[in-house]
């Protein structure tokens, strides 16, 4: 039946379109240009990967979620770096060693403080590393410390003080573990910007796990318990999800400025706290909300003052990251 339509001749019927294949990577090409959402995604990223973290810490040894997580991420990067090309021999080695050494045990001491406190307070405490790394660029590398950096420092410790709130019985070691993790993240974010002159970021990050791996392999093996079904699965989406978003945030920061990046981090701190109150039903405290506001506003402002002064130092204060101890910055 004539329908009144042309016919297609049959060259023009199986004619493909080209551009039709290519949707799927022009996509992919765009959403890897895009700053703000692979900032953005990575920030939640990193708060699933806390929840995992605080699940684990309290129900398994934390040298051996630490040492999963460090062998997950050194046997995904040896073949990526290896299909790259890219040389495995890091160069300037003590300042790569010294980063693992001091982002291993901030991690650890991480794990600490949530297995002891709630995971809001944990990653508030944590967030104070910008305080520590311009302490310790003072103290180790010389570097100048100007009268806005000690207002922010300033305002970040009374922060931490009214959040820790010592005079009162909700005190407990946990705030202490979890300052003593950005402290020790603060020493590791300044071996960082030294190793970061000479190596790329996938190569610090990698011997982060190679180092990670060494230091909690002995007591992995004399505490090793047996993980169930549950805490397996929890593990290895852990190990995937900082990989992830470790990758995430080293792109973001190709098309985003520091300034705006570290704001966007620190929506972590937001979906972690979300997690917290929802799943392990966190309290909600005044000395809470303006403690961490204090200390949130301290972290952002000393990262305004180094990008002003020196714009391509770009997120160095505030990548740390996940040391959690291993930024990619």
């Amino acid at each position: 039946m004539n329908d009144g339509t042309i016919p297609l001749c049959e060259d023009e019927r199986e004619t493909p379109n080209p551009l039709k294949n290519l949707a799927p990577v022009i996509m992919v090409k765009r959403f890897l240009s895009n700053g703000f959402w692979l900032m953005f995604l990575a920030a939640f990223i990193y708060s699933i990967g806390d929840v995992f973290i605080k699940i684990l810490s309290t129900s398994l040894p934390i040298t051996e979620v630490a040492f999963v997580r460090f062998l997950f991420g050194g046997v995904i990067l040896w073949p990526i770096l290896s299909s790259l090309g890219t040389s495995l021999r890091g160069r300037h080695l003590p300042y790569l060693i010294l980063r693992g050494v001091f982002g291993t045990f901030s991690f650890l001491c991480l794990l600490r403080s949530m297995a002891m406190t709630s995971l809001s307070i944990s990653m508030v405490l944590f967030y104070t590393f910008p305080i520590f790394a311009a302490f310790f660029s003072f103290l180790l590398i010389g570097e100048t410390i100007g009268k806005k950096e000690m207002g922010f420092i300033l305002m970040g410790l009374i922060g931490i003080y009214i959040l820790i709130n010592p005079g009162s019985q909700a005190f407990n070691m946990g705030y202490l573990f979890g300052l003593l993790a950005s402290c020790l993240g603060g020493i590791s974010m300044v071996m960082i910007r030294k190793a970061r002159e000479t190596n790329g970021a996938f190569i610090i990050y990698f011997y982060f796990c190679m180092v990670g791996g060494v230091l909690t392999f002995p007591f992995f093996v004399s505490n090793f318990r047996m993980p169930n079904l549950q805490q397996w699965v929890l593990l290895l989406f852990l190990g995937l999800s900082l990989l992830v978003a470790q990758v995430m945030m080293n792109q973001g920061f190709k098309f985003w400025r520091a300034a705006e990046g570290s704001l966007l981090l620190m929506s972590e701190l937001v979906f972690a706290g979300i997690a917290g109150i929802l799943i392990f039903k966190d309290p909600v405290t005044f000395h809470f909300l303006l403690g961490a506001a204090l200390i949130v506003g301290s972290g952002l402002g000393l990262n305004w003052v180094t990008q002003r002064s020196q714009p391509s130092l770009g997120m160095a204060r505030l990548s740390i990251s996940r040391s959690k101890g291993d930024p990619l910055s």
